[in-house]
């Protein structure tokens, strides 16, 4: 077997590993009334006084929990997927080497692991100092050195593996789930027929939508013509200003504006009122009348709430959520995240 490197629990530092709450969420409003099933009941799941619920509608009202069901499902099958090609990797290096697993991995990652400095332990003192329950630095420093000690150890080993699974040409076939998501006629970028499509669902009024920007733009202005940039709407029931502020998005759209006036809404996020989004037309040069009247007539609500049922029917209940070539992605990540399922998509052979 082999010796894996652990990585200790340090309880003293939970405040090191708390999950990051990166989307904006709230409850979908209540589905219509479902359709009665005019075929007669086929792949009822109920009935009631002999009219049946179907599969496709119970599938319909529970898409957000079969979405996530469905993605941990692939995180748990990946996860023990990472481990198993881990494990086989150092088993075949060793023999090529002529040593043991346990050896190999005392060698090029234990090994390795240098005594962290006093600089070290100290930024990490200075800043969980208020969350270790009036304790010491001196009695909380052998828990930092282990924490420190346990980080190297770890780039050490994914830069190793990494390495092995280039050298013995390691192919994951294993396939997310995918979610078939519509790019309707919504704002655009880059070229339609790219190898990789990104449908993002967002809200300009959620601060994590805003978060997410800056990744978006250095993955359209690293990938160029390799990804095709879908933007669609999904205002948040807590967000009060949020579908004004879509429907503003979408009259800029129809002066050729959207871009611009997209940028300047997350960029201050703030002043989403109608009177802020028409200031905010002005200063862009739409024209005043035009844009005042497209918005006051509410003459694209309707293709905001489109894009709401859209979304819901994908499984979407958060902002931001993304669909890379139908994989999920929700949440602010951060540009290496999307990087690395746009690289695994672009790498599958073409079919």
């Amino acid at each position: 077997m082999v010796r894996r490197v652990r990585f200790l629990s340090l309880a003293l530092f939970l405040a090191l590993s708390f999950a990051a709450i990166s989307a904006c969420s709230s409850a979908a409003p209540s589905d219509p009334a479902a359709k009665k099933d005019a075929g007669g009941g086929a792949n009822a799941v109920a009935l009631i006084d002999g009219q049946p619920i179907t599969q496709a509608q119970l599938d319909e009202k529970a898409a957000a929990s079969l979405m996530q069901a469905r993605q941990q499902e692939f995180e748990a099958r990946s996860r023990a997927l990472d481990v198993m090609i881990g494990d086989q990797l150092v088993e075949k290096e060793a023999k090529a080497q002529g040593t043991t697993p346990s050896d190999l991995i005392q060698k090029q990652v234990t090994g390795k692991v240098a005594e962290p400095t006093q600089a070290e332990i100290d930024q990490v003192w200075e800043a969980n100092k208020n969350r270790v329950g009036g304790k010491t630095k001196e009695q909380v420093q052998p828990d930092i050195v282990n924490y420190l000690k346990n980080q190297k150890a770890s780039e050490l080993q994914k830069d190793f593996i990494k390495g092995l699974r280039a050298k013995y040409k390691v192919q994951i076939l294993l396939d997310p789930p995918r979610i078939p998501v519509q790019v309707d006629d919504d704002p655009a970028k880059s070229p339609v027929g790219a190898r990789v499509t990104i449908v993002e669902f967002s809200d300009f009024q959620c601060p994590f939508c805003g978060r997410v920007e800056g990744a978006v733009k250095q993955i359209l202005t690293n990938y160029k013509d390799k990804v095709h940039f879908v933007y669609r709407d999904f205002p948040l029931v807590i967000h009060p200003f949020a579908p004004k502020a879509a429907e503003a998005a979408q009259c800029a759209n129809e002066q050729g504006k959207f871009w611009e006036y997209h940028d300047a809404l997350y960029a201050d996020q703030t002043k989403l009122a109608v009177t802020d989004l028409q200031a905010t037309a002005e200063r862009l040069g739409l024209k005043a009348d035009q844009f005042k009247s497209c918005l006051e007539s509410g003459k694209f609500a309707a293709e905001v709430s489109k894009d709401s049922a859209d979304a819901q029917k994908a499984g979407v209940s958060s902002t931001p959520s993304f669909f890379i070539n139908g994989i999920p992605l929700v949440g602010a990540q951060d540009y290496q995240t999307f990087a690395d399922v746009i690289d695994r998509e672009l790498a599958r052979p073409v079919k």
